[in-house]
């Protein structure tokens, strides 16, 4: 697994819509009003996006799917707030920290 990491307002939106288009893999989210704001982002950004998937949409055919703010897509699915989380880092290449 990748991970992008940044500030708000880095580029990690931007980037893993990029790599949607590259590899054309959906990116999951956890509500249709987040659906339809990545892809008014993807075109703003000319980016031509497969459809993003809402959590409760996921089906046996979705193989892999990219997530955009892993904290706002667990705490819809669980219906709490997440409050701490762990991450297995397993090669430090597998990272890349946006800056401001």
């Amino acid at each position: 697994m990748k991970y992008i990491l940044g500030a708000p307002g880095s580029g990690k939106t931007k980037e893993i819509l990029k790599l949607s288009e590259e590899n054309r893999i959906p990116i999951l989210c956890e509500s249709a009003a987040r659906k339809e704001r990545l892809l008014q982002r993807a075109m703003q950004y000319g980016f031509v996006i497969p459809v993003p998937i809402v959590f409760s949409e996921v089906t046996a055919k979705d193989k892999v799917v990219y997530v955009d703010d892993i904290e706002r897509l667990l705490q819809a699915m669980l219906g709490v707030k997440v409050d701490i989380v762990t991450l297995n880092l397993l090669k430090p290449d597998d990272v890349t920290t946006l800056k401001e």
